[in-house]
């Protein structure tokens, strides 16, 4: 599966469908009110340190053995930001509590970026397994040079690759320079952990950032700031497809921060639309 290439399918219709059915029921009033405190920016993800092993875009292994997964899903509650890393730890053989999530910026080189309809597990298993056979099967060679071995009686464990034969092993981060001048294999060559082997994979672990976003630290998309930036209200009437008949704005004109007040016409919905249940 590639990952330059968005996934299309009846998912992009949904969304459609979900944007005309929310359209359709804010007709109403918006208020636009102006932010009276500083500008805040989002901070993009973290790039990988000049000196680190980055064989794959989602992945990158720094010198003191780090391994830095990028999150490419946005985190709404179902710990996405969680089980995309741990299916690419699981296959490199990483020791979880070494492992850091960047939260990745809009890039199209990450395919489809949007977070919905429970698809990024389904659509993206299968690349995290690349991602960290790759850069497994890298370690493996590295190692395996520097013993003068075959790669075939090397093998991840724990952080660490060890050779079958007795008790050597090294580091991730020990193997990170030699591993950095490697060809990347092809996706078609690599192999992957049997099932009976998976250690995180479908195994309960805490959501990443849990008390951030309980206590209100996580960034989010909504956080973002710009200069002049306004902030609308948006109120919606009782009943699906009511219209507003008159509204009085003088009051809310005069409330500290507000800039204006916006009546939104009446929505007409596309031919044989249907708002979808569970929205």
């Amino acid at each position: 599966m590639s990952v330059t290439q968005p996934h299309t399918g009846r998912r992009g219709e949904l969304n459609v469908s979900r944007r005309t059915f929310l359209a359709a029921v804010s007709a109403g009033s918006l208020v636009l009110m102006g932010r009276l405190g500083g500008i805040e920016e989002l901070a993009n993800a973290a790039v990988a340190e000049p000196d680190a092993f980055a064989p794959d875009f989602f992945v990158s292994i720094a010198p003191n053995g780090t391994v830095t997964c990028l999150a490419h899903r946005s985190e709404m509650g179902t710990g996405i930001r969680t089980g995309l890393p741990r299916v690419l730890a699981d296959e490199l053989g990483a020791d979880w509590q070494r492992v850091a999530i960047e939260q990745a910026p809009g890039d199209k080189r990450l395919g489809d970026q949007n977070t919905d309809g429970s698809n990024s597990i389904r659509f993206f298993f299968e690349r995290m397994r690349v991602a960290g056979a790759t850069a497994r099967t890298m370690l493996e060679q590295a190692a395996a040079k520097r013993w003068s071995v075959d790669p075939s009686e090397c093998y991840s464990d724990n952080h660490k690759i060890k050779h079958r034969g007795s008790d050597k092993s090294f580091d991730f981060g020990e193997l990170v320079a030699d591993a950095r001048t490697l060809p990347v294999p092809d996706a078609k060559s690599l192999t992957f952990k049997p099932r009976n082997e998976w250690k995180y994979i479908g195994k309960d672990a805490p959501i990443t950032d849990l008390d951030d976003i309980l206590t209100g630290k996580a960034v989010f998309g909504i956080d973002a700031r710009m200069p002049n930036q306004l902030f609308a209200v948006i109120a919606r009437p009782p009943v699906v497809g009511g219209k507003v008949r008159s509204f009085d704005a003088s009051i809310a004109k005069g409330m500290p921060g507000v800039v204006d007040v916006i009546e939104i016409p009446p929505f007409e919905g596309a031919p044989n639309f249907n708002p979808l249940g569970g929205i």
